[in-house]
């Protein structure tokens, strides 16, 4: 029986389970959004094959914890963002834009999002989509009164500056203020309320 690293089985089992997503988002991030198999993250943890099956049964499980795990993380810093921002509207927009744009660049959140484009059925499997279900609340919170196709859209536009930036770092400054300039467009004005 292999030594177990931690005082119980159930925190070994749990080290080694972060251990496992955390070697397969490496990977994931590594290879440009790629989806490692099993053996290659076993492999990548040091782990003989047949244990990584202890935590995540198929690639398609394994993307699904990752997404849930991502979703999670990508809630708690919107949250943190979204609470010293400042109140005006146009304002808290642009710290929106910062916000995400901040974690497609420096996150894995970019990566990972290909890799789920591999697996599309990962989406709609029902704790992801809880999870995400807590990212459209503070969304709307985060940036009141702005449709949610609206946001949708601007989304698609940060993902695709991120994937701009990336490759020319220079050009994050008029990028930024791109997407402040889309932003502002899709805020409601004053009169839009009346």
């Amino acid at each position: 029986m292999p030594k177990i690293t931690e005082t119980t089985v159930a925190e070994h089992r749990a080290v080694q389970h972060r251990a496992v997503l955390e070697a397969a988002e490496r990977l994931i991030v590594n290879n440009h959004g790629a989806v490692p198999t099993l053996a290659e993250v076993a492999a990548e943890v040091g782990l003989a094959r047949p244990s990584v099956y202890r935590y995540v049964s198929s690639q398609h499980d394994l993307l699904v914890q990752l997404l849930i795990q991502a979703t999670q993380t990508w809630n708690e810093q919107l949250e943190a963002a979204m609470q010293v921002a400042p109140p005006e509207p146009t304002e808290r927009i642009h710290a929106y834009v910062d916000t995400t744009l901040e974690l497609f660049l420096h996150g894995t959140h970019g990566p990972l999002m290909t890799a789920a484009q591999h697996f599309p059925q990962a989406f709609a499997d029902e704790a992801v989509q809880q999870s995400h279900g807590g990212f459209a609340s503070i969304v709307n919170e985060f940036c009141p009164g702005v449709s949610k196709a609206d946001i949708s859209l601007l989304n698609a536009a940060i993902v695709r500056a991120s994937e701009l930036a990336d490759r020319s770092p220079e050009q994050l400054p008029g990028i930024t203020q791109t997407l402040y300039a889309m932003a502002d467009v899709i805020v409601p004005q004053p009169s839009d309320s009346q």
